[in-house]
C-alpha cells in the first residue's frame, strides 16, 4: 500500500509541476514538451496497473453487463428447479 501511496503523491506533484510549468510560460515548444510528458506518464501509469478514466468506464459498463448476464442466465439455471 505504501508504493500505491508513494506513486499517487508522485502523480499528484508531477501534474502540478506541469501545470505550473505550462501556465507560466508562453513558449509554442510547451506544448509538444507537456504532451511528450504525457505519454510518458500514462505509460508509466498503465505499467503500475492504472487506466484511464475513460477505460474504467468501459470497464466498469462492461462488468455492469456481464454481471446482468450471469444473473440471467443463473435465473434461467434456477427456473426448472422451481417448478
Amino acid at each position: 500500500m505504501a508504493t500505491k501511496d508513494s506513486f499517487d503523491a508522485f502523480v499528484s506533484i508531477v501534474r502540478d509541476k506541469v501545470n505550473e510549468f505550462s501556465e507560466n510560460t508562453d513558449q509554442p515548444n510547451i506544448k509538444i514538451i507537456q504532451n511528450e510528458l504525457k505519454d510518458k506518464f500514462a505509460e508509466l501509469a498503465k505499467s503500475q496497473g492504472y487506466v484511464s478514466g475513460e477505460e474504467y468506464e468501459a470497464l466498469k459498463d462492461l462488468a455492469k453487463r456481464l454481471e446482468q448476464r450471469v444473473s440471467k442466465l443463473e435465473e434461467l439455471l434456477e427456473g426448472p428447479k422451481t417448478r
